[in-house]
C-alpha cells in the first residue's frame, strides 16, 4: 500500500482528481490532494514546491511509501519537493520535466516540439471550447460537463521563467506516463525526456491530457505499477 499526494497541474483545482481517487482506495492505496494557489502570478516554483511540502508535512505517514503525483505544469516542482523530503517516487504525469541551468521558456524555445503548437497561447480556464479540445476530447458528455466546473488558473508565468534552481537531480526514483492522445504536450517529446532525464521507459496510457478524468481506473492501475523502492 502506497499514500499518493496528486498535485493538480495550472488549469485544474484538486477537485480534478475527485474520479481517480477512488479507483486507488479500490486498489488498497491511500490519497492525500493539495490545492496550489491562484493569486500569487508572481511565485516562484520554489513556493510551489514549499506548498506541496507542507501537505506532505501533515501526514506521519513513512515517506519512503510516499508517491507524489504531479500534473501536466506542476511536473515543475516535483523535483524541488524531491529535494525537500525523502519521498519513495516521483511521478510525472503527462508533465513538464524542469531542466538544472534552464527555465521551462527556455526548453521550448530550444525545442518547439514541446507543446502541440495548436495549445500554445490558448486558455482552457476562460474558453470552453478550448478546454473540451485540448483536455476533455476523450470524455463522455456527463464527465466533460463535470470536469468544467473544475477549472482553475494556477498562475505559473514567473515558475515558467524562471532557471531551474537545483544544483543536483535528486536521488529518488521516477516514472513518467505518457498520454498518447495528449493534444497539451507532444507524446513523442514526453517519451524522449522520460529516457533522457529522468532514465526510465515511460508508462503508456490510450488517453488525453488528463487520463484522471477520462480514464481513471487505467491510471490507477499504471499508478499501482509504479515502482516504490525504499531505502
Amino acid at each position: 500500500m502506497s499514500l499518493f499526494l496528486l498535485v493538480h497541474g495550472s488549469v485544474q483545482s484538486a477537485e480534478g482528481w475527485k474520479l481517480l481517487i477512488p479507483e486507488l482506495e479500490k486498489r488498497g492505496h491511500m490519497t492525500l490532494t493539495t490545492n496550489l494557489p491562484t493569486t500569487e502570478p508572481q511565485a516562484s516554483a520554489t513556493r510551489y514546491a514549499d506548498i506541496i511540502v507542507q501537505s506532505i508535512d501533515q501526514t506521519d505517514y513513512d515517506l519512503r511509501d510516499m508517491v507524489v503525483v504531479a500534473h501536466s505544469a506542476s511536473g515543475m516542482f516535483l523535483p524541488l519537493v524531491a529535494a525537500q523530503r525523502s519521498i519513495g517516487h516521483m511521478v510525472f504525469l503527462a508533465a513538464l520535466v524542469p531542466k538544472i541551468g534552464a527555465s521551462i521558456l527556455e526548453q521550448f524555445r530550444a525545442d518547439r516540439s514541446m507543446f502541440n503548437p495548436e495549445w500554445v497561447g490558448k486558455n482552457p480556464v476562460e474558453d470552453e471550447d478550448v478546454a473540451r479540445r485540448f483536455l476533455f476530447h476523450d470524455c463522455t458528455p456527463a464527465i466533460i460537463a463535470w470536469a468544467l466546473k473544475t477549472r482553475r488558473l494556477m498562475h505559473a508565468k514567473e515558475a515558467m521563467s524562471e532557471v531551474c534552481p537545483l544544483k543536483t537531480w535528486p536521488s529518488v526514483k521516477s516514472s513518467y506516463v505518457v498520454c498518447a492522445e495528449d493534444r497539451v504536450l507532444s507524446p513523442a517529446w514526453s517519451r524522449r525526456i522520460a529516457k533522457e532525464r529522468l532514465g526510465s521507459a515511460p508508462i503508456e496510457l490510450d488517453a488525453g491530457h488528463c487520463p484522471y478524468v477520462s480514464h481513471p481506473s487505467e491510471l490507477a492501475d499504471a499508478l499501482s505499477r509504479a515502482p516504490i523502492v525504499k531505502s
